[in-house]
Order: structure tokens, then sequence, then C-alpha cells
């Protein structure tokens, strides 16, 4: 989807074409709206580097670590930490965003190895996947102190390797309610109140996950994936409203919630409420391609790519979907297709006599 800014540069050319807008008032339109913020090259180059001299250390140390004394292994530990933790304090306080975004980060990531290690160090036994929830924790805490993207992204993922530990991947086997359940609604929170992009993938991604949990847990409950496509497909066009009224990376999780609930429809027609019956098979696929060919059609009027390019995905699996349950029964396959394609026609002729009329 276009910025909003791209959208409104549009509309002033256009209606300067038309001689509602001075051209000399142009510029000053477009000076009243916010650049949009993008990471060039230099900034990229600055996260893969330090990225590479936290590796490059942590290596160093690891090459050394069984000569060193508990003592020396725990001191290093605290420094690498403090250090972090202090130059990103330094840099929100100098206003270098970027500098105190991977700062943070490198400071969360060295906080998880520590609790690790500090274990290892002092024979503490304990859970790793208490210890993972802990780095979670600490990550966010250090994104919350200084508005770090990264030490959020990465408060995810140490939350996400609790919630798997010893549970399997969507379900607890303590019967726990996974810690995702509070990290990726504020992840998405964040996201959007500090515009990252990065960040709203990650949270996307993990609200997701959610979904997924829930749906492991339905005992192959084909009215619970139901319900859950539809619960996607809800947050998808608040995902497109918000987006629509220039929150800016909203579009990240129209796109991805759109997949889910594509996703979880699609599953829906293979568990057992449709039972052994083939013709209700068959209505299932050819709403799946209905929807996918719906998604196509939003996507590129949005102009959004990810959107489109999960419809033309979609689309392309439930056809080869329906021509599996048909046993390549190309006359029977002829006429599921030919129904779709007048439904296709029928509704794209009406869109476009309503933009005539219009």
């Amino acid at each position: 989807m276009a910025s909003y800014r791209d959208k409104v540069k549009a509309d002033v050319d256009r209606w300067i074409a038309q001689g509602l807008v001075n051209a000399d008032k142009r510029d000053a339109i477009l000076a009243t709206l916010p650049e949009a913020r993008r990471l060039d090259a230099a900034t990229a180059l600055a996260w893969v580097g330090v990225l590479l001299l936290g590796v490059a250390v942590i290596a160093f140390v690891a090459a050394n670590w069984g000569a060193l004394s508990r003592f020396a292994r725990f001191a290093i530990l605290i420094v690498a930490f403090l250090i972090a933790a202090c130059g990103g304090a330094w840099a929100a306080r100098a206003e270098r965003p970027i500098l105190t975004n991977i700062l943070l980060m490198v400071a969360s990531l060295i906080f998880a190895a520590s609790i690790g290690l500090t274990g290892q160090i002092f024979d503490i036994a304990g859970e790793p996947r208490d210890a993972s929830h802990a780095a979670g924790v600490a990550a966010f805490a250090l994104a919350l102190a200084g508005r770090s993207t990264g030490a959020a992204i990465v408060g995810l993922a140490f939350i996400a390797l609790g919630d798997f530990d010893g549970a399997g991947w969507f379900g607890n086997a303590d019967g726990d309610v996974p810690w995702m359940l509070v990290a990726a609604p504020l992840g998405a929170f964040l996201a959007l109140r500090w515009s990252s992009s990065p960040l709203a993938h990650a949270s996307a991604l993990a609200i997701i996950y959610c979904f997924a949990w829930f749906a492991g847990r339905a005992d192959d409950d084909a009215a619970i994936h139901f319900f859950l496509s539809i619960a996607l497909a809800a947050m998808a066009a608040a995902a497109r409203w918000l987006g629509a009224q220039d929150r800016a990376f909203a579009t990240v999780f129209y796109g991805w919630f759109t997949a889910g609930a594509l996703l979880f429809f699609a599953i829906a027609g293979y568990v057992p409420m449709f039972g052994d019956g083939a013709n209700a098979g068959i209505v299932h696929r050819v709403i799946w391609i209905a929807a996918s060919g719906g998604v196509i059609a939003l996507g590129r009027f949005d102009r959004h790519a990810l959107v489109t390019a999960i419809g033309v995905l979609s689309l392309l699996i439930a056809i080869f979907a329906t021509l599996s349950d048909l046993g390549l029964d190309l006359m029977a396959a002829a006429g599921v297709f030919l129904v779709c394609a007048v439904i296709a026609l029928i509704a794209g002729l009406a869109l476009r006599r309503r933009k005539a009329d219009a």
C-alpha cells in the first residue's frame, strides 16, 4: 500500500492537472507532510557491524572461557552488560535513537546469555524455560526504557523459546498458558506506537502463533478453525483501516493477518466437520478459491504487494487441492473452475460498472 505522502502527492498532481489547485501551492502542501523514515545503507551497515562485533567478542570469550576463573567469567558478563546498557542510556540522552536501539538490543542479548552462563559458572540448577522467559521479560524492560525495537524483538524471540521448551510447538503439556499471549499484543502495540516495521512483522507472526496455540488445543474442530479465520480476517480489516488512517506500518499487520485468515480457513476444510462427504469438501474449495481471488483483487486495489502475493499463493494451493480432491477428473475440475470464473467475471463487471457510475 502506498504511503500517505505518496497518496497526497498523487492527489495534488491530479488536482493541479484539473485546475482545482494552483501549481505554486504544491510544494507548500507537500512540505506539511512528514517524510517516511527509511533505513539507509549506512544505518543498515551500522547494525550489521555492531552485531558482528558482538559475535566476535562472544566467540573470543568462548574460545578462552576454560582458561578464565569463575570471578573473571562473571566479571566479563557484568561489565559487558553494563557497557551496553550504559552506552544505550548515554545514546538516549544524546538523542541518538538508532545507536540507542542497537546498544539496548546488544544488552538484551548479553543479559540472556548471562542467565545461562551464570548458572553454569556457579553450578546453579534451573529450568531452561524459566531462563528464556526471564531473558524475554528483561529484554522488554530494556525496550520500554529506551524505546528499543531491537530489544523488543529479542524479547519476543526468548519468550517464544520459553513457550516452546518442553511443551511442544502449539500446546503446553502441563496446561500452562504461553507467555506469548501477553508478549505478542504488547509487541504489536509498541510496533504501532514506535512506527517500527521489523517489530510489526515479528509481532504479527507472534499473534498468529497465539491463534495456532488456540487451534492446537481445539482437538481438530473445524468450527474453531473457522472462528479463528473469521477473527483474523476482522483483525486484518481493522489493520487495513488503521493503515488508511496513516498509522505507520499497520499495513504489515494487514498482510500477515490476511495470510493467517486464509491459512486457518484452508485447514478447516481438512478436519472432521466435513466428514467423508466429497460435496462438502468441494464447497469448501470453491469458497477458498473465491476468497483467494477476492484477496488478490483487494491487494491490487490497495496496492499492497504482500496481500496480493498471499492471495496468489493461496489461489494456487486451492486449485491444486481441488484437483487432488477430484482425482484429476478434468470434467469435474472444468465445471468447478467455470463456476469460479463466472463468479469472478460477474463481480469484476459489477465493480467496473459501479466505478463508472461514480
